[in-house]
């Protein structure tokens, strides 16, 4: 964001040349107990570095408390810019007794008197699992090993051939693109990006996926839509940004498509009630409706100051955003060490700062990581029902995960991330939360 629109938004920016490292907390893991399939060999908790905090010194010129960071501070701009909020939010704020059934792809507005006043992290959030990685590539390879995507390149892809659409098989963690995703009742988008050699960028798992500008245009397009929704995107696993230049043109392609959605950091920080985020108030009243958290990279000053002046929020794990990797190879591990780390973010986040008195999202990963020795048997041994894809497996995992949070077993009231979102009764776990009359 330049100083235009910075000055347009009503926002004053004085940037700190010195930027602090964010603590690096001790890495923990409650590993509950080890399934007959054994765990991940890899010890990244989610393959997120924890960051550099970003910048300081934002104010706002704005008088009205709800309006600070959107408006300018002319009185009568600022009259104006509050009655056309108040307007937007009164749009949605219809009472409600009990409710029997959701519109999923506009339950935020159907829900808006119950939830208006939470903070955003603290309100329960469907999300998907690796979002863009819907109908990937058969020919690009995304993150793989340098060593695999050189004799692709350097054969064609005639030497992969056999091995990318089973590659892609195991890497396609959706069905739907962005916009089905939100439309089947998402709010948090997980994101992860490549960067390749013709300078484009693309989701990514495995192998490649969709232009990010896609991805991105998809969001775009659901808020325009659906303008009493919110949505999370969780932008991390940058793979190849290799210089500040990769970061610096990618969050020009953010600000390019989201700008006009985005909710800044000065937003954040005027909050009154979002409790270390901001509530679905403050973003119907400013009409700034998504949150773009940026991160998994030791940022230097320029970048960091960039990510701010985007709009986005900066990342710092086991801060702004938890996000732990159950590591689990089971459907039983899973429950187990899901239920585990709920109860240790209720505790306190393993000493990270979470918990009840968190100031940042929680996400629940209910997914399954399937091992080598599963992906071995899919590849050599006949079927007798065996999952043979990432879908067959969420087929049997994501309806659990439905069930845990349904039922109670699980509290849920965070973000709960699945793979297939479309196997999820997404209509119920909100229904759980808030479908009761108060």
């Amino acid at each position: 964001m330049n100083l235009a629109r910075g000055r347009e938004l009503g926002i004053e920016r004085a940037v700190d040349d010195g930027h602090d490292w964010a603590d690096k907390p001790a890495r923990a893991f409650h590993q509950g107990k080890t399934g007959p399939t054994g765990d991940a060999d890899d010890d990244d908790d989610d393959g997120t570095a924890d960051e550099r905090a970003a910048t300081h010194g934002f104010t706002s010129s704005s008088t009205h408390p709800d309006l600070a960071p959107v408006v300018s501070s002319s009185s009568s701009s600022a009259a104006a810019a509050a009655a056309a909020a108040a307007a937007r939010l009164h749009a949605f704020s219809a009472p409600l007794g009990r409710i029997a059934r959701l519109d999923v792809a506009n339950w935020m507005s159907q829900l808006v008197s119950r939830i208006a006043d939470a903070p955003l992290h603290r309100l329960r959030l469907p999300g998907t699992h690796d979002s863009g990685a819907y109908r990937l590539s058969r020919t690009r390879m995304g993150d793989l090993p340098a060593w695999l995507r050189a004799v692709n390149a350097a054969t064609r892809g005639i030497v992969t051939a056999p091995l990318t659409p089973f590659i892609a098989g195991w890497g396609e963690a959706q069905s739907t693109d962005a916009f089905g995703q939100l439309a089947l009742g998402a709010r948090y988008l997980d994101l992860r990006v490549v960067r390749e050699s013709n300078g484009g960028y693309y989701a990514v798992h495995g192998m490649a996926g969709d232009s990010f500008e896609n991805v991105l245009a998809q969001v775009a397009s659901f808020l325009d839509a659906h303008p009493g929704e919110v949505v999370v995107c969780d932008c991390h696993h940058l793979h190849r940004f290799d210089s500040e230049e990769h970061h610096l043109t990618f969050l020009d392609l953010i600000e390019r498509t989201l700008g006009a959605h985005l909710v800044p950091p000065a937003l954040r920080r005027a909050s009154t009630d979002g409790d270390g985020t901001v509530t679905v108030r403050d973003c119907l009243v400013a009409n700034r409706r998504c949150v773009c958290l940026y991160g998994g990279f030791d940022f230097s000053p320029k970048v960091a100051r960039a990510v701010a002046e985007a709009g986005c929020w900066e990342r710092r794990q086991h801060r702004d955003i938890w996000s732990p990797w159950p590591r689990a190879g089971s459907r039983r591990q899973l429950a187990e060490r899901m239920r585990a780390l709920e109860d240790a973010e209720d505790a306190g986040g393993h000493g990270h700062g979470h918990g009840r008195g968190r100031e940042g999202f929680f996400v629940l990963q209910g997914v399954v990581t399937p091992d080598a020795k599963r992906i071995v048997k899919a590849l050599t041994l006949p079927d007798w029902g065996r999952p043979r894809t990432l879908r067959d497996l969420a087929t049997r995992v994501t309806p659990m995960v439905c069930r845990m949070v349904c039922g109670g077993s699980l509290r849920a009231m965070c973000i709960v991330m699945v793979d297939h979102i479309e196997l999820a009764d997404v209509e119920g776990w909100l229904l759980g939360a808030y479908g009761e009359g108060g």
